[in-house]
């Protein structure tokens, strides 16, 4: 009679479940997975407040490093680095200028919308005032009847 194997790899046996060498085989194993995973995750654990301390004295030390020059690349790259700045410098300049001058149109245009749209409501509400006048007299005038 052959024996059925679980998907587990433990030989089923008559009458009495798994073998026990089997199901103490296969807890071993797992056992020193288990501790082989605690270790590693440990050493990952240092070697990372490591790694995050070294990050930070790096960022403290970039912090304290002057602005860049490019001299050692000598007079060309200076004059390329400067002109690029000044460029930078006028199109920030631009910018703000047009940005100035675009919310000042916006500010005078909203005005002007404004103030149309009041002169608008104010002669819906003449309009309506006047149709109500002229309504209330024309039911006034009916003769009644009773």
């Amino acid at each position: 009679m052959s024996a059925s194997v679980s998907p587990h790899g433990f030989e089923t046996v008559r009458g009495r479940g798994y073998r026990p060498e089997d199901v103490d085989r296969r807890v071993e194993g797992l056992s020193v997975d288990r501790d082989s995973c605690w270790e590693r995750a440990a050493r990952l654990t240092v070697l990372s407040n490591e790694m995050a301390a070294e990050l930070t004295e790096l960022q403290e030390r970039v912090a304290q490093l002057p602005p860049q020059t490019y001299a050692s690349l000598g007079s060309e790259a200076q004059l390329i680095l400067t002109t690029a700045e000044s460029e930078a410098a006028r199109l920030r300049t631009g910018a703000q200028q047009a940005d100035e001058e675009i919310r000042d149109a916006a500010a005078v245009y909203a005005d002007e919308v404004r103030e149309a749209a009041d002169q608008a409501a104010h002669a819906r509400r003449d309009e309506a005032e006047t149709r109500a006048r002229r309504t209330g007299r024309r039911r006034a005038e009916r003769p009644r009847t009773w």
